[in-house]
């Protein structure tokens, strides 16, 4: 077992998964940050690959955490927004978010890429997004 030192700074993940409502058109993109030491879902927003999404995803963070975090995403210009001394692009740098992506879609079959089951509108997209976040910020416990 690897002996980590933990940081005094939370380690957030920020990352972004496609799915999609009614047909693979309707494009909709799921933004999760995730703090690394816990593993909780501490914000995430439903909408397109834009800034603006972005934006929702940042203001539901808490204002502490975006002033004392380390933030690591991925190369997407959206994050740009975040302050450059707390952002950090490194490969690995999002293997946590990324696996939450795959449990959700293992979990809940309307996320998966290839499947018969889907959503007929992003209402039921968001509040099956919500009773899963839900579902699995307990069970990290």
């Amino acid at each position: 077992m690897r002996n980590e030192i933990r940081s005094e700074k939370p380690v957030i993940e920020l990352d972004e998964a496609w799915s999609f409502v009614k047909k693979k058109e309707n494009e909709i993109w799921i933004w999760i940050a995730l703090e690394r030491n816990s593993r909780k879902i501490i914000s995430y927003a439903i909408g397109d690959r834009s800034v603006d999404t972005f934006k929702k995803l940042w203001d539901g963070i808490g204002d502490e955490i975006k002033r004392k975090a380390i933030f690591y995403t991925d190369r997407w210009d959206a994050y740009n927004l975040i302050p450059y001394r707390q952002r950090i692009v490194r490969r690995g740098g999002t293997n946590h978010v990324e696996r939450l992506f795959l449990t959700l879609r293992n979990d809940n079959p309307r996320f998966a890429r290839k499947s018969i089951r889907f959503s007929k509108s992003s209402e039921m997209l968001e509040n099956s997004f919500k009773l899963w976040i839900h579902y699995y910020n307990l069970s990290t416990l």
